[in-house]
């Protein structure tokens, strides 16, 4: 087995000046993990679309016949991941130029059209449409089930 090249930390080094033997630490022997990721490494751990998703997008844009490698479909997922930052930081420069601190919809469309893929703008602005008009559907229904409903008109009530 090949030995790790690096080398061993140093054992602390103790201040013999204190009677208590204080242990110090140098900078050279501070954790390097604690230096932020690069985006590389931030879209390895996190930023990969899960297989199951990239087959059934993939299933539905090419003949059937077609067949994609194991690998492929893997940097198809790093590529949608990779896109999404792209989009998304355009979409932030145009929220911060507006001095706004919420991403909103028309934000990615603007970011859309700033990277030039404009011919994405109709299918985008028509799913924005139906999804909002879904949500609205799904949000009536569920506050007319849940209001109470009146008492039938035709009963007469009881006195007592």
């Amino acid at each position: 087995p090949k030995m790790s090249e690096e080398a061993p930390a140093p054992a602390p080094a103790t201040d013999t000046a204190n009677s208590a033997a204080t242990p110090t630490t140098t900078p050279a022997a501070s954790p390097v993990a604690a230096a932020p990721k690069s985006s590389e490494e931030f879209l390895k751990d996190n930023l990969e679309m899960p297989i199951a998703t990239v087959n059934r997008i993939i299933k539905n844009a090419l003949p059937t016949n077609t067949q994609v490698a194991r690998d492929v479909k893997s940097l198809f997922s790093k590529a949608a991941g990779i896109f999404i930052i792209y989009l998304s930081t355009h979409a932030n420069e145009i929220c911060q130029e507006r001095k706004k601190s919420t991403i909103s919809a028309q934000d990615v469309l603007a970011a859309v059209r700033e990277i030039e893929m404009e011919d994405f703008l109709p299918s985008l602005e028509k799913y924005l449409e139906d999804f909002r008009q879904s949500n609205a559907t799904k949000k009536r229904a569920k506050a007319a089930k849940s209001s109470p409903s009146p008492p039938p008109a035709n009963k007469k009530q009881k006195t007592g």
